[in-house]
């Protein structure tokens, strides 16, 4: 299997440790830090030394008895298989150890039909040449290819003296291969591991083999079948990529669909802690409110105070709701909009005016437009919502006062609406999410910034469905300026 660190840091693009897979959730890489790499070379070099070793001795075999053209010719079709499985692995759902590669298949069985020369070969070839191409660092190349010549060599060692023509002697020496091939990988991982973590040896070993059995038996069974059917003629053997592309291709859908499932069912309880947290303090508000207002002695401007919470609360719940049944909308793909030919200059004064008369103590509001602009394709009320959307965002995250700037220019065949603030701004690894559903940039309240997470996704999908895009531009501590473009008329 190899290292998930030294073969891969990204264990779901595949690799040689991603046949037997991955048994562990953690995202774990030997090379991340150099204590941790130090502390794995006394194994990846031995591997890699016998490794080299192997495959020149493989090669030096080779040159002495040349194979035979049909030999050579069926070697090149078991790489050509093991290329393809390997850059292509499989996630196989229900067991937690990530992707795994079908290569090994082609590999064991090139061990147990032709020997371990050919073996070494086309394990060396396969995983250089996928690892290359993935422009894998170095010293992650020279491991991976070593350990799945070690592999191999012994698998077709093991299977060498079961090698016949009986049924009994193709599956003996099919399941010797596999488990030979099995065992170096685990070993080998385990040992990197071990040294990695600082953990014992043999439990890390124990934790693997445990964990990645199905996947071994999965890989032997295939491996018996490709050999069965290569005895009878190599060329009955292709009836068993028939079936084996449709059940990769099976299990790469329903791995997606579940992958899809688990993720609405996240965003689902995302959504419920959300909406409840967001809820409770408007409710709270205004039922401290009416509590109070029951009382007979409140005085007129107690009252009036109060019932202005009431109101204020109240139309914040409405905006709430107004938020959660537009993304459900949007998300569903049933919002209707009407495009038609409108002033958005008019619009975006119209929605600066109505935000002054509300605008919190040492904020500016500032609205710049260009006279003369043609009018813009594109719905009144959706245009609205996404600017009032992104003028109480930038109200929102400007704690400490500032100027908020509204303009509107002509940007090519576009009309650019653009919304500045000189707020907390965005951390450059948070600008990427934020169009997204239920991200926010204050989950915790640690900044007392609340919200759904849901206005900069509705304000995405009204620009991009009215033919327009959004974008922002941020740094941190210095504020955030989004910015928007609809066609013109």
């Amino acid at each position: 299997m190899g290292s998930e660190g030294i073969a891969n840091r990204h264990p779901r693009r595949a690799g040689l440790r991603n046949w037997w897979a991955r048994p562990l959730r953690h995202r774990w890489s030997p090379l991340a830090m150099k204590g941790e790499t130090a502390r794995a070379l006394p194994v990846v070099v031995p591997v890699a030394v016998v490794g080299l070793v192997g495959i020149v001795a493989a090669i030096i075999d080779l040159i002495a008895d040349p194979p035979p053209p049909s030999v050579l010719a069926g070697v090149a079709g078991l790489l050509t298989a093991a290329t393809v499985a390997e850059a292509f692995p499989l996630p196989i759902e229900g067991v937690n150890v990530g992707t795994t590669s079908l290569a090994i298949v082609s590999i064991v069985a090139t061990a147990v039909i032709y020997g371990w020369p050919e073996a070494a070969v086309v394990g060396f070839l396969t995983m250089a040449l996928v690892e290359l191409a993935r422009k894998r660092p170095l010293e992650r190349v020279v491991f991976n290819t070593g350990l799945y010549v070690c592999a191999a060599m012994l698998a077709g060692l093991a299977a060498a003296p079961l090698r016949g023509d009986s049924l009994g002697s193709i599956v003996g020496g099919a399941c010797l291969g596999s488990a030979a091939f099995y065992l170096v990988d685990m070993v080998f991982l385990s040992a990197v591991v071990a040294r990695t973590r600082r953990t014992r040896f043999l439990s890390s070993l124990g934790r693997y083999l445990s964990s990645t059995a199905l996947p071994f038996f999965v890989m032997a069974s295939l491996v018996v079948t490709l050999i069965v059917l290569w005895n009878r003629s190599p060329f009955i053997s292709l009836v068993v990529l028939g079936p084996l592309i449709t059940v990769a291709l099976h299990e790469r859908w329903l791995h997606r669909a579940l992958e899809r499932l688990r993720e609405f069912d996240r965003l689902k309880d995302e959504f419920i802690a959300v909406i409840s947290h967001e809820l409770r303090t408007p409710l709270t508000s205004v039922y401290g409110a009416a509590l109070t207002l029951q009382k007979r002695d409140v005085d007129k401007d107690v009252q009036d105070a109060l019932l202005q919470i009431v109101s204020d609360e109240a139309g914040r719940l409405a905006r709430l709701l107004d938020d959660a049944l537009s993304a459900s909308r949007l998300h569903a793909e049933r919002e209707t909009f009407e495009i038609a030919p409108i002033d958005g200059a008019e619009v975006a004064r119209a929605v600066v005016d109505a935000a002054r008369s509300r605008l919190p103590e040492g904020l500016e509001l500032e609205f710049v437009s260009l006279n003369g602009l043609r009018p813009v394709a594109a719905d009144r009320d959706k245009l609205r919502q996404v600017l009032v959307n992104l003028m109480e965002n930038a109200i929102k995250y400007s704690p400490d006062g500032g100027k908020i700037e509204i303009r509107v220019d002509r940007a090519g065949p576009a009309m650019r609406f653009t919304v500045r603030d000189e707020g907390i701004g965005i951390a450059p690894e948070e600008q990427s999410r934020i169009f997204e559903r239920f991200h926010r940039l204050d989950p915790n309240m640690t900044r007392g910034v609340g919200g759904t997470g849901l206005g900069l996704y509705i304000c995405r999908e009204l620009v991009q469905r009215m033919g327009g895009r959004i974008w922002v531009n941020s740094r941190e501590g210095s504020g955030s300026t989004f910015s928007f473009d609809l066609p013109l008329v």
